[in-house]
């Protein structure tokens, strides 16, 4: 069985768990490497492929649930095999440094009266829930880069991907679907944002209301998905001449994008959370 411990991109703030295909992935606090325990493989190299696979299944929802983004550092790991006989082989790749570290919180939970019933330290999550999901590799992504076009497309691509997941269950095709709303591509995210919001408006409301001013005499989810689909997602993936489009270095196109990416973020972690409870 094989241990391999691949490194961080910088120090974990957190100290996590979780079992994912029979095989444990652990994080400690202050640490800047993530462990996976108990990979059967042939060598080091088809047992680190293993781990990252399982250890990005892990740091995905430690991004979308727990507000923690990490990535790994490329071709560095290191990696422990003990036999039967006991004999152990260890393989190392050198890293490079870790760097960054975050702000440190207690939760504390009282009732009615007042008293304290529970102290949580929020950097101790201990077991987490880490399910596989493509939309949330696209969530981390996200949050892995400072640049306000890329991370805008990584949020709705979030979107997308979990509005063709409701389509496919719903049995609709896709021609179906852009017939029912006669919206064409934007169906997706209508559908979407119809899914997870139709109960519960308020957030959606506050966060929308940053970005443009909702009439309040018009349904809510058609004027958001309009916004962002025709003013963002389209003008985004537009770079003809003569189209409406947002443009990188112009100040004013970058500081609409950034503007937006509060609604857009909210958009895609409300969608993971329906579709880790709703289609798992």
């Amino acid at each position: 069985m094989w241990t391999v411990y691949l490194v961080l991109n910088k120090r974990s703030p957190v100290e996590a768990n979780a079992e994912i295909d029979g095989l444990t992935v652990n994080v400690q606090i202050d640490s800047s490497q993530v462990v996976v325990h108990g990979i059967a493989a042939a060598d080091s190299d088809k047992a680190c492929k293993k781990a990252v696979s399982v250890a990005n299944q892990f740091l995905n929802t430690l991004s979308y649930k727990y507000g923690t983004d990490l990535d790994l550092q490329p071709e560095t790991y290191s990696a422990e095999h003990a036999s039967r006989s006991g004999k152990k082989e260890v393989i190392v790749k050198p890293a490079p440094a870790s760097i960054g570290l975050s702000v440190r919180a207690t939760v504390v939970k009282r009732d009615a009266s007042g008293n304290i019933i529970e102290v949580g330290d929020s950097q101790k999550l201990g077991k987490i829930d880490a399910r596989p999901s493509d939309a949330a590799a696209y969530y981390r992504h996200a949050h892995l880069t400072d640049d306000p076009f890329g991370r805008f497309r990584d949020l709705y691509n979030v979107v997308e991907n979990i509005a063709d997941r409701i389509r496919t269950t719903r049995g609709l095709t896709k021609e179906a679907l852009k017939q029912s709303y006669q919206l064409g591509d934007q169906s997706f995210l209508q559908l979407a944002l119809d899914e997870c919001f139709a109960n519960n408006q308020q957030a959606l409301i506050k966060a929308a209301n940053n970005v443009f001013t909702l009439d309040t005499n018009q349904p809510v989810i058609p004027q958001v998905a309009g916004i962002l689909y025709k003013a963002y997602r389209c003008q985004l993936n537009h770079s003809k001449a003569s189209e409406n489009k947002k443009v990188p270095f112009n100040p004013q196109d970058e500081k609409e994008v950034q503007t937006a990416l509060p609604l857009m973020d909210l958009v895609a972690r409300s969608l993971l959370g329906y579709e880790e409870t709703r289609l798992a």
